[in-house]
């Protein structure tokens, strides 16, 4: 981050720490030089201790701000004072301290640390900007369509319409020309064999006109072998579906996109003894998207975890009472933070040692000092692997909402807010009318893509704080939060003609389906009722709309 690519307000906050942490280092001095008085053979073994604490804390993080010399030597020395301290080589080790540790005292004095207001070195920089007022596309939250089948076009778009895509059809020179001038959106659908693509070999060249390439790209095609994939690839195409295409697979490709680009800031847990370290890392992370929470007291550990529920664990490998170890081993012990992703940050480099680390339970091992950028990139990819491990293990594999535990799960713990929140809550059965009547008459693949097609569906039209899932086959629970029973049933029957008006293809035969619908609210209900009983209500409500000639939304009788 060079310094003309940082807001102002950031090197304020910056130098502001990197004078604290240079009045630290005046302290370190301090402490080094009353080490070194009364130094004696009776004394040697515990002076070295404390000596390797500061030198190893003053290798991993004086780097970082600017003092790399003073980092290095620092390192150099406490390797040293290590390799002699473990050979029991007293007179080794008291010659290091007088003569080692003397001079990198004096070498504290030499880079002018006793002044905290000079500025003769820079904090350490990195390429990667501030993002607290991020450029935005101006076609963000548009969907781009790059096909010439106008027929084809047509379809797409309507079909796509009801899951509130905002669809724009574009030929390639139109996109071009918008993507020059207001950036790309956040998702481009490229048919590969339209005239622009089919003959082309090399992707690239047709985007050198705009000033970044087009992401989140989904390549369309019927020629589905290596060669047009591998040209999908070297654009970073992040789909490619083989025409004619599946329409739930489509809406999910989309999904995956748009939702990468929306997702939520990354939650990591920073655990280090370096205050002055601590609060740089906080606020440049921060100043990418990431919510950090500082652990000042480990005896608060689970509490505070619990409390934050972060998705990633920073921890320093040696602290003054605790090792990193004794750290993550206490976090293991508790069932729930068993797949919490844990990073060592460490001014260790002994690969032995490294490796020993991560036998206990952690993921990963960075090496202090760290630039920012290689950082953001381990928490951001550690992170998004443990969201999607996470969507493995609670969410339905065909329609990519929350499994029937799960559901039930989220039910119970919403009812109990909504009592001390003192608000109602709705929950909603539906499934598709005469299912078994589709599996039976074009098969049971063309089921899962009505199934996911109605999913993808749900997804789209209820409120991000609704909770929707598979309960069973072709039937879905919704938990509508804070939602009296005359606002949920008006959403549902929106989606109820939404869905109706949806046509799948199988056999060269198009068809269409219809749900029906059972809604029931906590006010109108006993106040003493659980989720089971909840959930139970809206069934038989499910239940008087099938009896009742289906395709329509009933409440409870």
């Amino acid at each position: 981050m060079s310094n003309h690519n940082v807001p102002e307000d950031l090197q304020t906050e910056i130098q502001a720490i990197r004078d604290q942490y240079k009045e630290r280092l005046v302290s370190d001095k301090s402490k080094l030089t009353s080490l070194l008085d009364g130094l004696s053979l009776t004394n040697a073994q515990q002076r070295a201790n404390e000596i390797h604490l500061i030198l190893h804390s003053i290798s991993g993080s004086a780097g970082t701000f600017g003092f790399e010399k003073i980092s290095k030597e620092a390192r150099r020395i406490d390797e040293k004072l290590k390799e002699a301290a473990s050979h029991s080589e007293q007179d080794t080790v008291i010659k290091l301290i007088s003569n080692d540790v003397t001079h990198f005292c004096q070498l504290l004095d030499g880079t002018g640390v006793d002044n905290a207001s000079s500025s003769s070195q820079s904090p350490s920089t990195d390429k990667t900007p501030r993002k607290s007022n991020p450029s935005r596309s101006a076609h963000e939250g548009e969907v781009w369509l790059i096909e010439e089948n106008e027929q084809l076009a047509a379809q797409f778009s309507k079909q796509l319409v009801n899951f509130n895509f905002k669809i724009n059809t574009v030929t390639l020179k139109e996109a071009l020309k918008l993507a020059d001038k207001g950036g790309w959106p956040d998702a481009t659908i490229i048919d590969m064999d339209g005239h622009p693509f089919n003959a082309k070999e090399d992707f690239k060249t047709l985007f050198t006109t705009t000033e970044e390439a087009p992401k989140g790209l989904i390549m369309l095609s019927e020629n589905d072998t290596f060669a047009q994939r591998i040209k999908a690839a070297k654009i970073r195409a992040t789909s490619f579906l083989k025409k004619p295409v599946d329409l739930s697979k489509l809406i999910s490709h989309l999904e995956a996109v748009v939702n990468k680009e929306k997702s939520a800031q990354p939650r990591v847990m920073l655990i280090d003894d370096d205050k002055e370290l601590c609060s740089l890392m906080k606020l440049k992370l921060e100043s990418q998207g990431v919510q950090v929470s500082i652990l000042h007291d480990v005896r608060n550990i689970v509490s505070e975890l619990n409390e934050f529920r972060p998705e990633l664990l920073l921890l320093d490998m040696e602290m003054p009472e605790y090792s990193g170890i004794d750290i993550a081993l206490l976090v293991r012990q508790n069932v729930q933070f068993e797949s919490l992703p844990i990073v060592y940050l460490s001014a260790e480099r002994n690969l032995d040692k490294q490796t020993e680390a991560l036998l206990f339970d952690a993921d990963d091992f960075l090496v202090k000092p760290i630039s920012n950028e290689r950082l953001i990139s381990s928490i951001r990819s550690r992170v998004q692997r443990a969201r999607n491990l996470e969507q493995l293990i609670s969410k339905d594999g065909l329609t990519g909402l929350l499994k029937h535990a799960t559901i039930k799960e989220h039910a119970e713990r919403e009812l109990m807010r909504a009592r001390r929140e003192e608000s109602p809550i709705s929950i909603v059965m539906l499934d598709i009318d005469y299912f078994k009547r589709v599996n039976d008459t074009y098969g049971h693949s063309t089921g899962d893509t009505v199934i996911a097609s109605l999913a993808a569906l749900l997804r789209h039209r209820f409120r991000q704080t609704d909770i929707v899932g598979r309960y069973g086959g072709e039937e879905f629970l919704v938990i509508l939060p804070n939602t009296q029973e005359h606002d949920a049933v008006k959403i549902v029957d929106a989606i109820r003609i939404a869905f109706s008006e949806m046509q799948f293809l199988a056999d060269n035969q198009t068809f269409c389906c219809t749900l029906s619908a059972g809604c029931v609210c906590s006010n109108d209900l006993p106040a003493q009722i659980d989720a089971s009983e909840l959930v139970e209500a809206a069934d038989k409500a499910l239940y008087a709309s099938k009896k009742n000639g289906r395709n329509q939304v009933s409440t409870r009788q």
